[in-house]
């Protein structure tokens, strides 16, 4: 049994079982020992380490505990020159942090710095969070220093997770080595989650600079504590299996492979976020992905993928099969030889740039016959296509995009008809009692077809407004000024609701009538356990100020760029004038975001019925969050052994279950093999920069479930999903936004257009992660950079 000590003490009893870590030359001693002669320890470090650097560490005997770890509570001087002067210097340093009364046992450990850093950083034999079966590696493989994981501050910092039962499928040397050597170490002290610092230099040398326990996790969701570790394993395991089978070819759908990622198209990630509960899931499978997708694109001249969900679930997470979303993108009359060459040139290009996953309909696939049609083909699936393959895609786009700009074909104005008309069938269903389920089925069946079908029309119509905007800009008839100006003069559900909750305040408008025009909106539109604002009494309280209205924003087109487009629209035959096409970009995007607003209403509402429901036969929202919502219909139609609550309670407590292992499982937002649910570097994701403008302000993170913070003025708000439930901060007085998930176009890009609010969209987890740890952030949109701004200049 492997006794740990302080740092210095543990690093000496490791280091002679090793063989594949190497652990550096030390000199330790105590406080006691340093104070009785300090001039002899520093002839020794002077002599011990003649022309070389040092770093000095502390080692106290409070660091490194099973419960605590104090990492970083104490100094750690880097880079000292083996000089008596500057080690006496860098020793005192250390001691110095240790407070005003240490331990006289409390000790100084001096190592020679590692030369030729490659990589350096900090691994966790489990993830730190929930204990599951991952080797997880914060690295830094740029500055060539050893400090900057350990001490937060390199912007360069990355984050690789690693499957404790597939290290072979790591293919990189460097940390082929260093796992090899993590086995061994961990052989050596068996039956403890450990925490690593290591360095490995050029000649893929792996040294060990500390090893401790890693502390205790608390909670009945921890892997460790709570036995799931075999279950999470066997989850890794099927997983594996079904992305293997689903990547094969599919008959009637194009492509030879596929991708699923977490952001594309429908992007639920943002929407439902990356570990939902069951019932989330559920509900946005029901509404959206199962059928709605689909059927709207068949609806608009796409190819429908018949019968195909558009989502799967890896575990419990989300994610879109890429496949037939480009499938689902191509125009219904392409041949189909060209269609399959298309839907796999968009495959590859996107496998070779994860990057673009949340960007696909802009900078992977072509859906629209856009201005710039010809440099988009060169740049993204140029070669892919012979030229009377290319032209024959030319055509099938031209008259599918003309027949929609045009209104020949799912007309904006017949599908606002139909959203209207949701409301309308709500307030009837709404007669029934609330506890009705009989309603809440009917509420969601209503929802489907007056609701998410019309409003996927109207989001496909809001992407080719957008496409069609940009390629002005790409063909330099308009400057990105101006598209931003057109942008920001679009007032949309989110801008009334800015003006409402003014109005509001100042008493001018009583508040039922705000309630019952906002009153269904949640931060998790999908989540049961999330308030309504109708259910919450923070909302727009005196506590903190609210943002004064924005100035109007005016877009003119100048009679030389109105030429150029004149000319445009006739070459492309779309029977336009420029007006309407402006006036088409106008009313697309406004009716995708009041479209989500109206179905909504529907969900919400729903939610609530099932909530009431459930407590009229004995289930809480809580239990009620752990059930698939097609075991809760079912109800209305099955005959069971038991009353309903026991019938359903064992079902919750499965789904609680399943869902400690779908929050445990480590899954990469993008994946192009099967492997790729072993190894998951966390990428640093290129956000989605709204405005062109600058700002900084302190760091403000906002969860759906928290009341209104009284500092929202001039920070920087920080959400994980984009979600039209958040819509209440632009009430408010920020001064930026930056989001974790979130696309180009996305519910909250469009938000921030409309607001001329700078942003940073969809930043992804290693960024926005470490945007939460900042005490300020800096969104420098004209730059495309998002940063912690602690210490920056001004």
């Amino acid at each position: 049994m492997f006794v740990f000590g302080t740092k210095a003490d543990t690093l000496a009893r490791i280091a002679p079982t090793l063989n594949l870590f190497k652990v550096p030359v030390s000199k330790v001693f105590t406080l006691a020992q340093w104070r009785a002669e300090p001039e002899a320890r520093l002839r020794d470090l002077c002599q011990c380490f003649t022309g070389q650097e040092v770093i000095v560490r502390s080692s106290a005997m409070g660091e490194d505990g099973g419960e605590n770890s104090m990492a970083g509570q104490f100094e750690t001087v880097v880079n000292v020159p083996a000089t008596a002067e500057a080690i006496r210097a860098a020793i005192d340093r250390v001691i110095g942090s240790y407070g005003e009364h240490p331990n006289h046992l409390d000790q100084v450990l001096i190592q020679p710095m590692v030369a030729d850093v490659l990589m350096s950083g900090v691994l966790f034999t489990h993830d730190l969070n929930t204990g599951a079966p991952y080797y997880v590696i914060n690295y830094d493989d740029e500055t060539g220093r050893t400090d900057t994981v350990t001490s937060g501050g390199a912007y360069s910092n990355r984050t690789l997770v690693v499957h404790r039962g597939a290290l072979d499928a790591v293919q990189s040397e460097r940390f082929g080595a260093l796992l090899a050597a993590t086995v061994e170490l961990e052989a050596a002290i068996p039956g403890q989650g450990l925490d690593i610092e290591f360095a490995v230099d050029g000649d893929l040398a792996v040294h060990l600079l500390q090893v401790r326990r890693m502390t205790r996790q608390a909670g009945p969701d921890n892997v460790l504590s709570s036995g799931l570790s075999s279950r999470v394993e066997g989850a890794i395991g099927r997983i594996q299996s079904f992305v293997q089978s689903r990547f094969q070819p599919m008959a009637g759908v194009h492509g030879g492979r596929s991708i699923f990622g977490q952001m594309p198209d429908w992007n639920p990630a943002e929407m439902i976020g990356r570990a939902p509960r069951p019932l989330a899931l559920s509900l946005y499978r029901h509404l959206i992905t199962d059928g709605a997708w689909r059927r709207a694109r068949g609806q608009m001249g796409y190819r429908e993928p018949a019968g195909m969900p558009l989502l799967v679930s890896l575990g419990g997470q989300p994610y879109i099969d890429v496949r037939l979303s480009f499938h689902s993108l191509l125009p219904s009359d392409l041949d189909d030889n060209i269609a399959g060459k298309l839907v796999d040139g968009w495959l590859d290009r996107l496998a070779g740039n994860h990057h673009l996953h949340d960007k696909i309909e802009f900078d992977v696939a072509i859906t629209a016959l856009t201005f710039d049609f010809d440099a988009r083909m060169t740049a993204q699936c140029g070669g892919v296509l012979t030229a009377d393959e290319l032209s024959a895609f030319r055509q099938a786009l031209s008259r599918l995009t003309g027949a929609l700009l045009r209104g020949d074909v799912a007309p904006l104005s017949g599908e606002l008809a139909k959203i209207e008309s949701l409301g309308h069938q709500r307030r009837d269903l709404l007669r029934r009692r609330p506890t009705d389920l009989a309603g809440v089925a009917a509420l969601l069946e209503d929802c489907i077809t007056s609701g998410t079908i019309p409003f996927a029309i109207l989001a496909r119509h809001a992407f080719i407004a957008q496409s069609m905007l940009r390629s002005l800009v790409a063909r330099g008839v308009l400057e990105p000024e101006q598209a931003q100006a057109l942008m920001a003069s679009i007032h949309t559900v989110a801008g009334e609701l800015a003006d409402d909750c003014r109005e509001l305040a100042a008493g001018a408008l009583p508040r039922d009538v705000f309630l019952e025009r906002y009153g269904h909106l949640r931060p998790g539109s999908y989540d049961i356990l999330s308030a309504r604002y109708d259910q919450r009494d923070d909302l727009f309280a005196d506590t903190a100020p609210l943002a004064p209205p924005p100035q109007p924003a005016s877009f003119a087109a100048s009679p030389a760029q109105i030429a150029d487009i004149e000319r445009l629209l006739a070459a492309h035959d779309f029977g336009l004038t420029p007006a309407q096409l402006f006036d088409y970009i106008r009313t697309a995007t406004a009716a995708r975001e009041y479209a989500k607003f109206v179905f909504t209403r529907n969900l919400s509402d729903s939610l609530e019925g099932i909530a009431a429901w459930g407590a009229s036969v004995g289930l809480s929202r809580e239990a009620l969050s752990y059930l698939n919502i097609r075991d809760i219909l079912d109800t209305l139609v099955e005959i069971n052994d038991s009353d309903v609550e026991h019938h359903l309670r064992p079902l919750a407590a499965a789904g609680r279950q399943r869902h400690a292992v779908t929050k445990a499982l480590r899954l990469p937002q993008i994946l192009t093999d099967s492997l790729d649910v072993h190894v998951v570097p966390l990428r640093l994701s290129e956000p989605n920069f709204i405005t062109h403008k600058s700002v900084r302000g302190h760091s403000l993170r906002i969860r759906g479930h928290d009341r209104v913070p009284e500092n929202m003025a001039g920070a920087v708000v920080l959400i994980e999903n984009a979600d039209p439930g958040f819509d209440w901060i632009f009430a408010y007085p920020i001064a930026g936004l930056a989001t974790k998930y979130g696309g180009a176009n996305s519910h909250m890009a469009i938000r921030c257009a409309e607001f001329a609010l700078p942003a940073a969209i969809g930043c992804g987890e290693q960024i926005f992660d470490r945007l939460c740890k900042a005490g300020s952030i800096e969104i420098n949109c004209a730059e495309n950079h998002v940063r912690p701004a602690d210490g920056l200049r001004n």
